[in-house]
């Protein structure tokens, strides 16, 4: 890891000096494909890994005299390594660490001390113990996967892990082959073996200025002996002096660094073996190191310790080591673990402490920041995700694109919205309820500049809001109701729409401005569908050059020299979306603008059958079928507003107006519209109800059914693939899938319904929403997965997207494990309804 001190750092305003500073370096220069600064897990395995890809010129640098120096964090590591994840699109990451570190001794010949003891997380109580059901529910794994989970027993646990007062728990999730490791081993064997593949390593390496040569498109590195690097990929893995090493080049990360204690108990008599123990209430972690316990835990939100002063000044020096133990902090875990595991009581505490940097929402910050400047840093869990985390970076720089479906990591999602009272307050909430995976909907730093005009209005109408990428986003109305479960509330809000109107507010749409002289060409090149005509509304598939799904979009234009586009995509996704399309630019020397405008643009949507009496009332303009047909967009005034006006029934089924507008005047475009429909019936409604209604019609949506690990043959939207254009990205790879004859080996995207038992129908805890196993009826063989899931009114049951293996017959009865019952499932041959056309 790295350290560049605050008189040393440089803002963009300072680059022609540093460029100055560079050009007069006189000593050694180093040429090289890829540099990494920061030699911790994060940085020496992307180096590794790159190495593994034929990168021969590869450099690794370390601020430190030696790998896993004790002023930085992996040396504190408690090695654990497991391969458990609430997201479950992470578990692969995870799995690949585990299968490196178990072959990395014998390839490196350093003894890392691997131990696949596997880990046990406890269940104290009902709703831990749910949460643990619904992991083991979707735990998707099939004969030869590393790792797999099972829910044990008090029993089961007193078995395997006789430390464990078996009496105070109700169960655990055990995850088998997962288990511990020594940090700093790892370390110096990842080192090791990308120096065998050709990597140099340069220990008490401290950069002294970075800065972008546009000319040669190349980093420029001078470190402060006076030896200048160049680097085509510039990769910044610096922990706790990352922020300090991006500042050199006129950079700030979204990342807090925050203090950590842990201890070393040495019991009064030595520990049987045990797998790795966690408890997620109280949030201790302990796992057995030689005769000692290595005892650690996240500290409630009250005595979590933020280090804002190093953010300010610069991370000193001495990084960890200046860190004083202050084990009272964990008092509260420490007591809980002695109840759960009597041996420790008593034990000899020997505290420690240390630091390392995370970030708002505990992913780390992976993938592109800037031209061909890599971050990999910000990792509350460095040790399970480190080897994953850096093949997935490496592939990412060698082929130059994303390898995975990994949008959780995104190193620019913070961008255009983040500050630094909201990464602290998230940073805190975060670390503190770092085992929590039952809370999702989490408060701390909400809502932030991400509102849209009628947030308030909305809040006050009793809407429940999830967070999207810094948007609060209308989840559903609670309208007055007293007492109202929440299926209920979605059953009224969904017949309330279908059968009258309803106002969903989209402002939370990712919006990406496409404008410039060769704005048509970039379009026709980036996407692989056919670009919609002047007043035209249509969907488009950007493929990545493997042809897998980058990303669907929703695209139109109102001017008529085709010089500027609009391009609907997803909140999460708009800065890699953002980061392709320019590159894509780039590539192509073309003449073009491309930039987010999703703070600037909003949008409402008015849907349901009454939705065009609505709008007539509204405007003198034709909105009849003949004056305003499906898939077309009109410029026209809606009372006070001028919109552009979308008819499109592709995500709803019905019939629908999206009305995009500035976003400084939704108030009034909101309400002119519900002042309309008011005699009309007209309603609010949220996300989960826009859910219903696009399974209802068999609509397939990013993030769940499309993403980087599918194709749009499978996923049954091939037709948006335009092979009549002589170019555009994935163009040979798509045609090679369109190809492809039925393989019973592999798997299809199928809607597929539930019979559900006599009262258990309106209850939303056994309705799928993502990620259940399927298996077929008498058999424990995992054939499939649910993707996502919905309460279907006309059927009244649930239905489901879901992957499922070939080798099923479309009448097979399949089952499904939701909440605590057993679902039966049937294969649907089309969608309870047809689209609008």
């Amino acid at each position: 890891m790295l350290h560049a001190s605050r008189s040393l750092i440089r803002t963009s305003s300072d680059h022609l000096h540093a460029a100055t500073m560079i050009r007069n370096s006189s000593t050694a220069t180093k040429h090289v494909f890829a540099c990494v600064l920061g030699s911790g897990v994060a940085g020496s395995s992307v180096a590794y890994h790159l190495t593994k890809r034929n990168i021969k010129d590869v450099l690794l640098l370390e601020r430190a005299s030696g790998v896993a120096s004790p002023t930085g964090t992996s040396f504190h590591s408690p090695g654990l390594v497991s391969a458990s994840h609430p997201a479950h699109r992470y578990k692969p990451i995870l799995a690949h660490s585990i299968e490196l570190y178990s072959k990395l001794e014998e390839e490196t010949g350093v003894k890392i001390d691997f131990q696949p003891t596997g880990t046990i997380r406890l269940a104290t109580n009902e709703t831990r113990l749910a949460e643990f059901r619904k992991y083991v529910n979707r735990d998707y794994y099939k004969e030869g996967d590393v790792c797999k989970t099972t829910l044990l027993t008090p029993d089961q646990v007193r078995e395997l892990a006789p430390a464990v007062d078996h009496s105070r728990v109700l169960g655990a999730l055990h995850t088998t082959n997962d288990g511990t490791i020594s940090a700093r081993a790892l370390t110096q064997a990842l080192v090791v073996g990308a120096k065998a593949g050709g990597a140099q390593v340069i220990d008490g390496a401290i950069p002294r200025e970075i800065r972008y040569d546009k000319e040669k498109g190349h980093w420029i590195v001078a470190l402060e002996d006076g030896t200048l690097v160049t680097t085509r990929n510039l990769i910044n893995a610096g922990g706790i002096w990352a922020n300090d090493i991006a500042r050199l080049s006129g950079h700030n990360l979204p990342v807090v660094v925050v203090e950590h204690q842990y201890a070393v108990l040495t019991p009064n008599k030595t520990p049987d073996n045990t797998p790795a123990i966690i408890d997620h209430d109280s949030t201790f972690y302990v796992r057995k190191s030689g005769d000692d316990y290595l005892f650690g835990g996240f500290e409630p939100l009250e005595k979590t310790v933020i280090r804002e002063d190093w953010y300010k000044k610069g991370v000193p020096t001495e990084g960890s080591k200046s860190i004083k133990a202050d084990f009272s902090r964990l008092d509260d875990a420490y007591k809980r673990a002695c109840d759960l595991i009597p041996s420790l009581e008593g034990a000899k505490i020997d505290a420690r402490a240390a630091v390392f940097s995370m970030t708002p929402d505990g992913y780390p910050l992976v993938g592109p920041y800037d031209k061909n400047y890599w971050m990999s840093t910000g990792f509350l869990d460095g040790v399970s995700s480190g080897g994953g985390i850096g093949k997935y970076l490496a592939d990412w720089i060698v082929d130059g694109e994303p390898p995975a479906e990994l949008f959780d990591t995104d190193a620019s999602r913070y961008e255009r919205w983040g500050d630094r009272k909201f990464f602290t307050e998230r940073s805190r909430e975060t670390y503190s309820m770092y085992y929590n995976w039952s809370y999702t909907d989490r408060l701390a730093g909400r809502p932030t500049d991400r509102i849209s005009g009628v947030y308030g209005r909305l809040k006050k109408d009793g809407a429940s809001f999830s967070f999207r990428n810094g948007w609060e986003v209308a989840n559903s109305f609670n309208m007055g109701v007293q007492n109202e479960e929440y299926l209920p509330t979605l059953i009224r809000e969904y017949e309330m729409v279908t059968n009258k109107c309803g106002v969903i507010d989209l402002s939370w749409k990712g919006k990406i401005e496409v404008k410039g002289r060769d704005a048509e060409k970039l379009m026709d090149y980036a996407i692989a569908s056919q670009i919609p005509a002047l007043g035209k509304i249509s969907s488009g598939l950007m493929l990545t050059r493997h042809g897998g799904i980058l990303g669907p979009m929703m695209i139109f234009h109102h001017d008529r020299q085709r010089s500027a586009f609009i391009l609907l995509t997803e909140p999460e996704r708009e800065s890699r979306d953002l980061y392709w399309l320019r590159r894509a630019a780039a590539e192509k020397q073309m003449d073009v603008q491309v930039s987010i405008v999703s703070e600037y643009l909003a949008s409402l949507a008015l849907v349901g059958p009454k939705s065009r009496e609505v709008l007539s009332a509204l405007t003198k303009s034709d909105v009849s079928d003949e004056g305003f047909p499906q898939k077309s967009t009109r410029m026209i005034r809606l009372g006070p507003v001028g919109v552009v006006c979308a008819r499109s029934s592709t995500s709803t089924g019905q019939l629908s107006f999206e009305l995009f507008h500035n976003r400084a005047e939704t108030a009034k475009l909101y309400h002119a519209v519900m002042g309309a429909g008011r005699d009309h019936g007209i309603v609010n409604f949220g996300q989960a109800a826009l859910n219903m209604m696009r399974l209802e019609h068999g609509y397939k949506i990013w993030g769940k059914e499309l993403t980087l690990d599918t194709n749009p043959f499978e996923c049954g939207i091939g037709s948006l693939v335009d092979f009549n254009k002589k170019e555009f990205i994935g163009r040979e790879s798509a045609l090679e899938f369109s190809k492809k004859e039925f393989d019973a080996s592999s798997r299809r995207l199928a809607l597929i319904t539930f019979d559900t038992e006599e009262g258990i129908v309106l209850d939303d805890k056994y309705v799928p929403s993502g990620n259940e196993v399927i298996r077929i009826d008498g058999q424990e063989a995992r054939v499939g997965q649910i993707t996502s899931g919905a309460y279907n009114v006309r059927l009244q049951k649930p239905i489901a997207f879901a992957w499922i293996d070939n080798s099923v017959g479309k009448n097979e009865r399949l089952v499904v494990d939701i909440g605590d019952k057993r679902l039966f499932a049937t294969s649907l041959e089309t969608p309870t309804i047809p689209p609008i056309q």
